[in-house]
C-alpha cells in the first residue's frame, strides 16, 4: 500500500488534464457570455444554461483534480471528466453548429479524455477509494469505458432539450 505522500504527488500528466479543463472551462465561458448572454440573443437558454454548466463543472473537477484533500477520489474525478468530456463531444456534433472554436474545443475534450486515461495507467492505486481499479491498466480500462458509459447517458439525457 502506498503511504500518503504518494497520494499527494501531481505529476505532469495530471496538471496537463487540469490546465485543459480549464481551457474548455474558458471556451464555455466564452460562449456562454459572448456567444450567448451578450451576443445578439439568438441563442436558446438551455444552450446559454448548457455553455455555464460545463463552465462550472469543469473548473471543479481541474481543481479536485489538484487539491490534496481529494487525492483519494482522483479516480472518480477522472471518470467524470471522461463522462463530461463525452457528453460535450456528443453534444456538439449532434447539433451541427460546426465552427473553429468547437472544433478546437473537441479537440481539447479529446484530450482530456486521452490523457485522463493515460494518468490513470501510470498512477498506482495507493489509497485511492476505488482501490485495484483506481490505476494500471485495469484501472485506466475500467475509468475510460465508466466514463464514456456515463457520458452516454448524460448525452442521452440531453437530447431531447438540443435543438
Amino acid at each position: 500500500m502506498a503511504n500518503s505522500g504518494d497520494r499527494l504527488r501531481i505529476g505532469a500528466t495530471l496538471v496537463a488534464v487540469s490546465v485543459l479543463a480549464l481551457g474548455t472551462a474558458g471556451i464555455h465561458l466564452y460562449l456562454f457570455l459572448i456567444e450567448g448572454f451578450l451576443g445578439n440573443g439568438q441563442m436558446l437558454p438551455i444552450y446559454q444554461l448548457l455553455f455555464v454548466g460545463n463552465f462550472r463543472i469543469y473548473v471543479i473537477l481541474a481543481l479536485a483534480l489538484l487539491l490534496s484533500p481529494l487525492a483519494r477520489i482522483r479516480s472518480f474525478v477522472r471518470l467524470l471528466l471522461i463522462a463530461v468530456a463525452a457528453a460535450s463531444i456528443a453534444s456538439y456534433f449532434h447539433v451541427g453548429v460546426l465552427d473553429a472554436l468547437g472544433n478546437i474545443d473537441k479537440a481539447i475534450e479529446v484530450l482530456i479524455i486521452v490523457l485522463a486515461t493515460v494518468d490513470a495507467a501510470t498512477t498506482e492505486p495507493g489509497d485511492d477509494l476505488a482501490g485495484r481499479l483506481a490505476g494500471g491498466a485495469l484501472g485506466a480500462v475500467v475509468q475510460l469505458v465508466a466514463g464514456i458509459a456515463v457520458g452516454v447517458v448524460m448525452y442521452l439525457i440531453l437530447t431531447p432539450f438540443l435543438v
